[in-house]
């Protein structure tokens, strides 16, 4: 059962919210009004409780405003849920380069262990 579902668009991520705690966000991240988009995702954190929180993350692109949304769901899963009960996987396009690194700069501003996992991408 899906709490949370956004279908992608040209600009926009995929993001799915099931009823174990789990979300995966897949796409664009090139949002006009990141902060009307992200509600209903921190929302659901704000209002559920899970035994804990999977967080897979899988974007082609991710702007400034985007991030700074990323950055405060993965503030809030942290305070509220701790370290020992959060699994974050970051997929990143073979040799994005760019992608990888802002993975890596969350994962060192926000203290929380990333698993890195690069995929090919088939046309």
């Amino acid at each position: 059962m899906e709490l949370v579902l956004i279908e992608s668009t040209k600009n926009s991520p995929r993001v799915e919210i099931n009823s174990e705690g789990e979300i995966t966000m897949k796409g664009r991240c090139f949002i006009e009004d990141s902060f009307i988009f992200f509600m209903p995702v921190l929302q659901c954190f704000k209002t559920h409780i899970f035994r804990s929180v999977k967080i897979d993350i899988q974007l082609e692109y991710l702007n400034t405003s985007g991030l700074v949304q990323i950055y405060g769901l993965f503030t809030l899963v942290k305070e509220k849920y701790g370290k020992d009960h959060i699994s974050i996987n970051w997929f990143y396009e073979e040799g994005d380069e760019d992608i990888f690194e802002v993975g890596k700069t969350i994962e060192s501003q926000i203290n929380l262990p990333f698993n890195f996992f690069e995929y090919v991408e088939i046309v």
